[in-house]
């Protein structure tokens, strides 16, 4: 009887068994579905996650290139601007030098044509009317200055110079030494006539004793 009955229920067991395959089938293949849906999403997000990041990095690589640039394009302006400076600095010290020894040379070309003219006059003149140089006149009075030797060297140059300007320089001594002698002589007349003896003859000794110092031996 049981077998009977097992047999009966054989084929609803094997159809049963089947619908159960078949419904954990499906179920497996949904979950399967399931997972490569997520598996599809979880490698879009990474993908879309990595296209973002490469953008960000890419944007911030193009950001720091710019400003790179912006700054070296600054620093070359800056460069420029500093070089221009310098080279109108330059040109400018420049011109001033030029000028400055274009006058300087205006100035002595204008003493050397003054000299020249100043030369030519001179040599245009006839010898007796010269110049005379300022060492020259030194000498000559210097040379003046000598007791005797000097009266007697403007007594000859006032007369017998050669030059008109030194033998008028030498009359002008000689007229101090005329007066000087004058001078001289009216003091002894007074000091002989209206002064005492005793007063007198000390005079006389303090100009033996004045003359005595400054004569040469």
């Amino acid at each position: 009887m049981a077998d009977d009955l097992e047999k009966k229920m054989e084929p609803e067991i094997s159809e049963a068994a089947d619908k159960a395959e078949e419904i954990i089938k499906e179920e497996v293949s949904a979950v399967e579905e399931k997972a490569a849906e997520a598996v599809k999403e979880t490698a879009e997000a990474t993908a879309e996650t990595a296209a973002a990041a490469a953008t960000a990095v890419t944007a911030a690589a193009t950001k720091e290139a710019e400003a790179a640039a912006k700054a070296a394009k600054k620093a070359e302006e800056q460069a420029a601007k500093e070089a221009a400076k310098k080279q109108a600095q330059a040109e400018k010290e420049a011109e001033k030098t030029r000028i400055a020894n274009e006058k300087a040379e205006a100035k002595l070309e204008k003493k050397r044509q003054k000299k020249a003219a100043e030369q030519a006059l001179v040599d245009a003149c006839p010898p007796q009317y010269r110049p005379v140089s300022t060492s020259k006149y030194f000498w000559l009075a210097f040379l003046s200055c000598f007791p005797f030797i000097g009266f007697i060297a403007t007594l000859i140059l006032s007369i017998a110079g050669r030059n008109r300007n030194v033998k008028n320089f030498e009359r002008a001594i000689l007229a101090y030494y005329i007066i000087a002698i004058v001078l001289v002589l009216i003091a002894l007349i007074v000091i002989g006539i209206f002064l005492p003896s005793a007063v007198r003859e000390n005079v006389i000794e303090a100009i033996r004793t004045m003359l005595s110092s400054v004569s040469f031996s």
